[in-house]
């Protein structure tokens, strides 16, 4: 399969204005500019796509690995942080943390933890990064917690 996005951009960096858009529905010709960007303005943010992203990609391949284990979540949250704020972040931009917490019946917590650094280690969006990110992955036994931080 092969994921189709396309971008448009005109005017200068600071002052200039784009959209971005999916071929499919999933993301309709959504404007951005440098404010929304960097800035906090209304508009897209090109890295919150990615952070995005990588957090379902993430997610997928959890639920790919735990099988591996005959072991299925019955939930799963993955949050992506991704700096792109310039001169902020020592280095160059990229996803500094990943907080991951899954409801697994009957699995060991080292099994857990084992499981899930295969899994981020494995996930194609992990393989894309020349960085890896911090990974806190927290087992908890209430699916109804995850619901109350969401």
């Amino acid at each position: 399969m092969i994921s189709v996005a396309t971008s448009t951009w005109s005017g200068d960096w600071h002052s200039g204005q784009g959209t971005i858009a999916t071929a499919g529905p999933t993301i309709p010709r959504t404007s951005y500019t440098y404010a929304s960007r960097f800035e906090g303005a209304p508009g897209a943010v090109p890295e919150e796509l990615f952070a995005a992203a990588y957090a379902g990609c993430l997610n997928q391949a959890v639920a790919n690995v735990l099988g591996w284990g005959n072991f299925t979540a019955t939930a799963i949250e993955t949050r992506v942080e991704f700096e792109a704020a310039l001169g902020v972040r020592s280095g160059p931009p990229g996803v500094v943390r990943i907080g991951l917490r899954a409801v697994v019946p009957d699995i060991r917590p080292e099994q857990f933890q084992s499981l899930v650094k295969v899994a981020k280690d494995g996930c194609l969006m992990s393989r894309m990064l020349k960085d890896s990110p911090e990974l806190t992955a927290t087992l908890v036994q209430d699916p109804d917690e995850l619901a109350a931080t969401s």
